[in-house]
């Protein structure tokens, strides 16, 4: 299937938490970071909520300001939306909502590190393809 982006020259992704956090420690999270942030991101609301709990749980003061000026940075980057229609299709319900985000916004790719989620697009048929930040940056970069 080859991806086309928009007339406006931009895809519509939807990157998870596990991709976000990880980019702190570079590799190709951090990739997927510096060449989505020239797209649009979308994401669910529980985002935000999860970035708190990952920021809670450094601990060090010092650290955790640094990780909050990141995630405030990447936030400012990224619509949030209230999911509207969540079906069940993995074990865990906030990867649903991942999905749901995907769905609602028309988004071309979900961009995860997640196992669970990108097993569901070997069983679901949609319209957006799950991705690992490898492949969302081969795919971004040869287009």
């Amino acid at each position: 299937m080859r991806y086309l982006k928009k007339s406006s020259g931009k895809y519509k992704l939807v990157i998870d938490a596990n991709v976000i956090i990880s980019a702190i420690f570079g590799g190709y999270p951090e990739k997927v970071i510096q060449i989505s942030i020239s797209h649009e991101i979308f994401a669910p609301l529980i985002l935000k909520k999860e970035l708190d709990r990952f920021i809670e749980k450094v601990g060090c003061k010092k650290e955790s300001l640094h990780l909050k000026e990141f995630f405030d940075y990447l936030l400012n980057h990224i619509k949030l939306v209230t999911v509207e229609k969540v079906e069940k299709v993995s074990r865990d319900k906030t990867d649903d909502l991942y999905i749901a985000a995907t769905i609602q916004e028309k988004v071309d790719f979900l961009i995860t590190g997640d196992k669970d989620l990108l097993s569901c697009s070997n069983i679901h048929k949609w319209s957006f393809k799950i991705l690992s930040p490898k492949e969302s940056i081969d795919i971004i970069r040869k287009s």
